[in-house]
């Protein structure tokens, strides 16, 4: 089985070199740059299974470097920044990271994280039924296409697992916890995760993300799918 290739783009070549040192050791097929300008061609080279990105580069920043990513390509995103602020991690995530961890995390921390982003992107394919389809959505989980009303919408794997998780329980609320350890897994313990994404969710899929008719909250029990229900909602 080929190794799966990595893509850090870090500014500092220290970090970088422990980077690459530390994930070749765990069999991955790294690869480096220190500038926004050669991420990109280097992302079309080399065609990474996931993207460690700093935010803060020479050239382009990582966070338009991601934006430009989303446009063409669903490979999973970790921003890696020293700052860490609420502000930062919510643009990340709005231009599509998947991921966001601070720099000076550990090592252990850091691996946790990139194995359940590439668990995520893999289990996609792993639905029981061929499509799913109501009045408003329709999920091919061969293809892993998502349609809105009839127009094909683009979502990374972390928003493609988030929608789908709620539809398989579609009209049961799911606290979101429950969703936290199910759509990113056991080494994740923050909520926000789950309020940032399906925020973005709900931007890509509904009418009025500020009234959600689909993905609706329900006060102290958690997210629920409602299937087709915005065309009779008040």
């Amino acid at each position: 089985m080929p190794q799966e290739k990595i893509l850090i783009v870090e500014d500092s070549q220290e970090i970088l070199d422990g980077l690459k040192e530390f994930f070749a050791e765990e069999d991955y097929d790294v690869t480096g740059v220190s500038s926004g300008d050669a991420a990109l061609k280097i992302f079309y080279q080399y065609q990474p299974d996931l993207v460690l990105l700093d935010v803060m580069l020479p050239g382009l920043s990582g966070l338009e470097i991601c934006s430009r990513i989303r446009e063409l390509s669903e490979v999973p995103i970790i921003m890696h920044s020293a700052l860490g602020n609420e502000s930062e991690k919510v643009e990340a995530f709005e231009r599509g990271a998947d991921d966001y961890i601070v720099k000076g995390t550990g090592m252990g921390e850091m691996m946790a994280r990139v194995s359940a982003v590439m668990r995520r992107t893999n289990s996609v394919t792993s639905e029981a039924a061929d499509s799913y389809l109501d009045d408003v959505l329709n999920i091919n989980y061969t293809s892993q296409t998502v349609a809105i009303r009839g127009v094909q919408i683009d979502l990374t794997p972390t928003e493609y697992k988030l929608l789908t998780t709620l539809v398989n329980q579609k009209g049961r609320p799911i606290p979101a916890d429950q969703l936290l350890r199910g759509v990113w897994g056991r080494e994740y313990s923050t909520d926000e995760l789950v309020k940032w994404h399906i925020g973005h969710l709900r931007r890509k899929i509904e009418i009025n993300p500020a009234s959600p008719k689909l993905i609706v909250t329900r006060r102290g029990y958690g997210y629920v799918y409602l299937p087709g229900k915005e065309s009779t909602a008040a």
